[in-house]
């Protein structure tokens, strides 16, 4: 099977890049539920402890089908299980692995040579998510997937890198509102066409937020880091300690909780290297960045589904954090049903009575260039058709986004 079949190929431009809900295809449902219960199992930190687990064989027709579209095939092929995979089965998640180890080995190789063009540019970089995870905790690159790479340079630095990415052949895919100073957007991606392709997300700020990009000192994150290599170069990632603070509040905050490769990673930080975290300071400054429930519920999904082990002192405390109606109000907006309304609420959060109309404006009128790649616009009068056709679903969307957001909010107090 040649490499771009298989399910890690590169993306082509026109799939969105990272949905809040997996994408599992319609499976019968009590196969599927056993299938997906197997392969946690599988996975599960203390599955030594629990050999009477899930005694049942799967549907081997539905783990090939669950394991990749969550991106696990690459785990599950390196756990014990695949001693007792059919042949058919190894044979179909060795491709994937193959195709993860092709398509990684491209990303990394890319990683160092743009580490290395931000280094002469005098650009600061803190590579985050797949590759961090890579180098800190997984090591082996087929391990983890990545579609894409995810670098974080200061914000005054933002718009000069994505000229260098522009320069060299790279396109800015579905920006909204633009990158300029008085916008809350905290992340541009880029994409290069040439084959194999090459992803590469650029963010000056952790989190996708209007209110945390202004409430969460993005310094903290600069001044929490640590040198680790990967292949033939140190790179700079987040410290243990931010890197769960990040996986924690990206999880729940951005992606409302979905997808189970992420909170793997979070149970495999924990494992490797919970030790020797300093907990008292990622209690304090979840805390303080109110991201309280957001590590709450995660770190304890993360013991309940992969049966990562926390300390008992831990567990209690992160019983009592605090939450806050910001943090309640931001899960709720990464709902798909209230996502739409998000803009409304960052816009908000920008400073200034112009700052605010200027953001909005931007969201709901973007520039003739991004109208151009989601639309065939040929004339000035097709462009104007285009912008009074996304204006209408807007007034269809937005009340009904927002009516989800404030109601879930609401309806739930513990904000999940």
């Amino acid at each position: 099977m040649a490499l771009t079949n298989v399910p890690n190929a590169p993306k082509v431009p026109n799939v969105p890049k990272m949905p809040n809900e997996p994408n599992v295809p319609k499976v019968p449902k009590a196969a599927a539920d056993l299938a997906q219960r197997w392969i946690i199992e599988q996975l599960r930190f203390d599955r030594a402890e629990r050999h009477a687990a899930l005694s049942e064989l799967p549907d081997w027709e539905q783990v090939v089908t669950f394991a990749p579209a969550e991106r696990l095939a690459e785990l599950l092929l390196a756990s014990r299980a695949a001693e007792a995979f059919p042949l058919a089965v190894r044979e179909q998640l060795e491709q994937i692995r193959l195709g993860t180890r092709a398509r990684n080995g491209w990303l990394i190789k890319q990683l160092e040579e743009w580490l290395e063009r931000f280094d002469a540019a005098n650009i600061p970089t803190i590579v985050l998510k797949g590759a961090a995870m890579i180098a800190l905790v997984y090591q082996r690159p087929a391990l983890r997937p990545m579609s894409d790479l995810d670098v974080l340079v200061r914000r005054a630095d933002f718009e000069r890198a994505g000229e260098l990415l522009r320069a060299a052949g790279f396109t800015r895919y579905r920006e909204l509102g633009g990158t300029t100073e008085s916008t809350l957007q905290t992340q541009s991606h880029w994409i290069h066409l040439t084959p194999p392709g090459t992803a590469l997300d650029l963010h000056w700020h952790v989190i996708d937020s209007g209110y945390y990009a202004h409430h969460v000192p993005i310094e903290w994150f600069w001044d929490h880091t640590q040198s680790v290599p990967l292949l033939a170069r140190q790179m700079r990632v987040l410290t243990p300690e931010a890197q769960l603070l990040h996986l924690a509040a990206h999880l729940e905050l951005h992606h409302a909780g979905g997808g189970l490769l992420a909170l793997y990673d979070v149970a495999a930080l924990i494992h490797k290297l919970g030790g020797t975290m300093d907990w008292d300071l990622v209690l304090a400054t979840a805390t303080r960045f109110e991201w309280g429930q957001s590590l709450r519920r995660t770190v304890q999904r993360a013991q309940d589904v992969f049966g990562v082990s926390i300390p008992n002192a831990v567990r209690d405390r992160l019983a009592h954090l605090p939450t806050t109606w910001h943090e309640r109000l931001v899960r709720a907006l990464a709902t798909p049903a209230a996502h739409p309304a998000v803009f409304v609420f960052d816009g908000w959060w920008q400073p200034g009575l112009r700052g605010k109309v200027r953001y909005w404006w931007r969201s709901l009128f973007p520039s003739a260039e991004f109208m151009q790649v989601h639309g065939p616009v040929r004339s000035d009068g097709e462009l104007a058709w285009q912008y009074a056709l996304r204006l209408g679903r807007g007034v269809q969307r937005i009340p009904r986004a927002l009516w989800a957001g404030i109601t879930q909010m609401h309806q739930r107090r513990d904000g999940w």
